[in-house]
């Protein structure tokens, strides 16, 4: 999510052109945040729940993201800038564009519908969660709720940009270059990705530190 951000403010401001090997290397990555959110809630409130054999299926949609970001990638830097320079001022080619293998906007519609089939089993893993058969305490299981909260916001806000890019092309050019509309969104998502690697980074610290007390 972070890098989805600061990605979007290089084209925003021009500063992709100085960087084109970085455009369009996270499309991969985005379709990993669902099953890491899923996974993520799943472990929290069940920390012996055991990873199925079959997980290997869940990077089916990060490999098909790797493979249509190749010709990009393999494209010269001429060609990179060239597409870049015609992003920055038209910011609708960056789901029209031929560098790949498939119609861009393909990745927006098959990114969120996946997140939103994750995000309905991580529901329904509070749904099935039993307080009184877990030995978790409640901190633990407030901040998975918080976070799915938090991730439902995500997906609600990237919902409304998504149907409106997509379906009313004149007006999602508009919301994508209008900083008054967009600066609230980004910075929501730029505080979630901070809030999300704070939890991670010092967790394991805080946990060692209640052990010794």
């Amino acid at each position: 999510m972070f890098w989805h951000a600061v990605i979007y403010v290089f084209i925003f401001t021009g500063y992709i052109r100085l960087f084109p090997e970085l455009y369009n290397k996270g499309i991969p990555l985005y379709y990993l945040i669902a099953p890491c959110a899923y996974y993520y809630t799943l472990f929290t409130l069940s920390p012996g729940a055991k990873i199925s054999k079959y997980w290997a299926v869940h990077l089916l949609p990060f490999a098909f993201g790797v493979v249509d970001v190749i010709p990009y990638a393999l494209a010269s830097r001429e060609e990179q800038v060239a597409l870049l320079e015609i992003v920055v001022v038209d910011l609708q080619m960056g789901f029209k564009h031929s560098y790949g293998f498939i119609d861009q906007k393909w990745h927006y519609l098959v990114k969120f519908a996946l997140a939103f089939v994750y995000l309905m089993a991580q529901w329904r893993l509070f749904y099935l969660f039993d307080p009184r058969e877990s030995r978790i305490g409640a901190s633990a299981r407030y901040s998975a709720v918080i976070f799915s909260i938090l991730y439902s916001l995500h997906l609600l806000l990237q919902s409304g940009l998504i149907v409106t890019i997509l379906f009313n092309e004149m007006q999602g050019s508009f919301i994508l270059k209008n900083t008054s509309q967009l600066v609230w969104v980004s910075l929501f998502f730029l505080l979630f990705s901070i809030w999300i690697f704070v939890s991670v980074a010092f967790r394991p610290f805080i946990a060692r530190r209640q052990i010794r007390t």
